[in-house]
C-alpha cells in the first residue's frame, strides 16, 4: 500500500463575524494525482515620490505586502473511489466561488475559506479565497459526459490580524487556532492550549477530523473556548 501522502484542499465555513478566523472545516477536495508543479507569488508594494532637485531616485517608501497567490492544476479523470464523475467533481470545486447558504442567512455572503494541503508544505498552505478556476475538458464518453478534464485554480490568500492585534477580541464567535508542528497530537494541543488532554474529542469535533490521529504540520487546528470564555 502506497504510503504517498495526497494533496488536499480543505474548505471551511467563513466567519459569521466578520473576523480573520474560519468557521468549522467543512470539507475536502482530495487531488486523484498529486500535482506536478506549484507556482506561487509574494510581493511588497513601495511607492517612489518623484523629487525634482534631488541627483538620483528619491527612496521608496513601503506601503504594504501583498497576498500570496498560489496556482495550480488539478487532473480529474473517471469516476473517483467514492464513484462521482469527473461534472460532480468540477461542481464541487465551481461552488467554492459562490456563497455559502449560511453566510447568505447570517447575511455576511461569503464562498468558504480554503487551505491548501499537502503533508509538511507549510509556505504554501495558507487560507486562502478561490480568485479564478479555468476548466477545460479533454475526453467525452459517446453519450457526452465528460471523462477527464484539466482545472487550473488560483488561490489567493486571505491574511489576518496585523501583528500586535488580539485575533479573538471581538465576538464571542471567534475562535483561536494552533499551527501543527511535527509531533503534535490532538491530545497535546488540547492539553497545551485548553489545560485539559481529555479536551481533543471537542477540537476534533470543532474542525471535523475524521481521523484525528493524522495531523499535517502547518495545518491550522481551530480552538473552542476554555470554559468560561
Amino acid at each position: 500500500m502506497s504510503s504517498d501522502k495526497r494533496a488536499a484542499l480543505d474548505l471551511y465555513a467563513p466567519p459569521s463575524n466578520g473576523g480573520s478566523d474560519p468557521g468549522p472545516w467543512l470539507d475536502e477536495i482530495e487531488f486523484q494525482f498529486n500535482p506536478a508543479e506549484l507556482a506561487l507569488v509574494k510581493g511588497a508594494s513601495w511607492a517612489r515620490h518623484n523629487v525634482r532637485s534631488a541627483p538620483r531616485a528619491a527612496m521608496p517608501e513601503f506601503t504594504g505586502s501583498q497576498p500570496r497567490v498560489l496556482a495550480m492544476t488539478l487532473l480529474l479523470d473517471g469516476s473517483d473511489q467514492r464513484g462521482r464523475s469527473v461534472d460532480a467533481r468540477v461542481k464541487k470545486l465551481l461552488d467554492c466561488c459562490v456563497p455559502t447558504e449560511y453566510s447568505i442567512d447570517a447575511e455576511r455572503p461569503s464562498p468558504p475559506w480554503i487551505r491548501f494541503r499537502w503533508g509538511d508544505f507549510s509556505s504554501v498552505s495558507f487560507l486562502a479565497c478561490l480568485r479564478k478556476i479555468q476548466v477545460t475538458y479533454t475526453l467525452f464518453s459517446p453519450q457526452g459526459s465528460p471523462k477527464r478534464a484539466v482545472c487550473e485554480i488560483t488561490l489567493e490568500e486571505i491574511g489576518g490580524a496585523t501583528k500586535g492585534q488580539n485575533p479573538t477580541s471581538g465576538s464571542p464567535t471567534s475562535r483561536r487556532a494552533h499551527t501543527v508542528v511535527a509531533g503534535d497530537s490532538l491530545a497535546s494541543i488540547a492539553y497545551q492550549e485548553l489545560g485539559s488532554a481529555q479536551s481533543w474529542r471537542a477540537v476534533a469535533e470543532l474542525n471535523g477530523l475524521r481521523d484525528p490521529w493524522r495531523l499535517s504540520p502547518g495545518r491550522q487546528v481551530l480552538l473552542p473556548g476554555r470554559e468560561g470564555e
